[in-house]
């Protein structure tokens, strides 16, 4: 199956997998709510972002090139700007990754002292003989749990995905990027 994938790319001389990009000028690439900003600043196309995680995300560990194909010619100057928007731009994304990572382990550690501290407070209700008690105790035991499930789920099933959204981030931002016009 990983090599039907592969063999959807075209490969440069070196073996780098080719990930094309044809757009008619190098506006095309970029959001159009923030017309005065420098192609530095501002943000690429959802869809460009989309097609470019979902491509890296499928050929994995193999080296790539993004190459930039234009209809427009684009001088020097634009040529830089660009690469410097597209490093930066998933360098910026890599950012928010780790930020809601460190959130996401910053929950589960708040959840995880508040579970034992649940559990602990059901084990000392639970030696009292009076039914009251008793309810509360187990009351106290489910929070428990709950709350310590969910910090295992956020470091077991939330924390893959945002780590692997971090390597793919980390990849293109520093891809090497070809353009031709």
């Amino acid at each position: 199956m990983k090599n039907y994938i592969l063999n959807r790319y075209d490969k440069d001389d070196s073996g780098n997998l080719i990930i094309k990009i044809h757009t008619p000028k190098i506006e095309d690439l970029y959001e159009d709510y923030d017309k005065k900003s420098s192609f530095i600043k501002k943000d690429l196309k959802y869809k460009l972002e989309e097609y470019l995680f979902e491509c890296v995300d499928e050929i994995g560990n193999i080296p790539f090139i993004l190459q930039f194909h234009f209809e427009e010619k684009i001088n020097l100057d634009s040529s830089n700007r660009l690469q410097t928007s597209i490093n930066e731009y998933f360098s910026y994304l890599q950012f928010l990754e780790k930020k809601s990572m460190k959130e996401s382990l910053k929950n589960s550690v708040i959840f995880f002292i508040v579970g034992f501290l649940l559990v602990f407070i059901s084990f000392s209700l639970s030696e009292n003989e009076n039914l009251f008690y008793k309810i509360i105790s187990e009351g106290f035991m489910i929070g428990g749990w709950v709350a310590l499930w969910e910090a295992l789920a956020i470091v077991l099933i939330n924390w893959l995905p945002l780590n692997k959204n971090l390597k793919i981030y980390k990849k293109m931002a520093n891809a090497k990027i070809e353009i031709f016009y």
